[in-house]
């Protein structure tokens, strides 16, 4: 909903109203435009096709939209990065990671968006807790080629004895491909090898998670 022209500034309502702001309404008091910060906020929506596709682009898709410079998508894609984290907070490092929920929706939600596949290592200390969280490489819409020796290098220079791998489906569905089943497989061998555990192996997307681990694939 567009406001009329009668209505008050946003800036001048009470911050009380702000979660009754509309998609609009909220995008304006992101990206800002002098006069004009509702237009630009509904047409910016209008062109991307709402609030989850403009998520889903990046810096330079942002600012060749009408409106936008670089520095307005910067500012705009840091407040959706804002909302991912409150939504979903990281592990907790002094925490052990006690199931595939610990950590299954952080990752969702930081990579649900993502016109990519990629894959994520979270390196765990001797009592499973987070030490760091490397993203690996990034691939195509479905595929993501990954050299193990990057995975468990990183391992050993952390010194993480245990690794829980991380990758999103863009398409949605967090299913796992027989290129997905035949990667864990090798990087179990891997781990075995080096002597770093591989606890679980996630696959994220729009529609929920699947844990290897949970589902006996690993």
């Amino acid at each position: 909903m567009v406001m009329k022209e009668d209505t008050p500034p946003i800036e001048t309502r009470p911050l009380t109203e702000i979660r009754d702001l509309s998609d609009h309404e909220l995008l304006a008091l992101v990206v800002g435009d002098g006069k004009r910060p509702i237009g630009l906020a509904a047409d910016t929506l209008d062109r991307v096709g709402g609030l989850n596709r403009l998520a889903r682009r990046d810096i330079s898709e942002l600012s060749r939209l009408p409106g936008l410079d670089r520095a307005r998508a910067c500012t705009l894609l840091a407040a959706l990065e804002l909302g991912r984290r409150v939504a979903a907070p990281a592990p907790a490092a002094d925490k052990p990671i006690g199931c595939a929920a610990d950590v299954a929706e952080w990752f969702r939600c930081r990579l649900q968006d993502n016109s990519r596949e990629c894959i994520y290592a979270l390196l765990l200390d001797s009592r499973h807790r987070p030490l760091k969280s490397l993203r690996i490489t990034e691939g195509s819409w479905t595929s993501c080629p990954v050299d193990p020796k990057v995975i468990f290098s990183a391992c050993l220079r952390h010194q993480a004895p245990a690794v829980i791998l991380v990758h999103n489906h863009p398409s949605g569905d967090p299913s796992p491909s027989r290129d997905d089943l035949n990667l864990t497989e090798r990087l179990v061998r891997a781990g075995n090898v080096v002597g770093v555990r591989v606890l679980d192996h996630l696959i994220v997307g729009r529609e929920g998670f699947l844990s290897m681990a949970d589902a006996g694939l690993l």
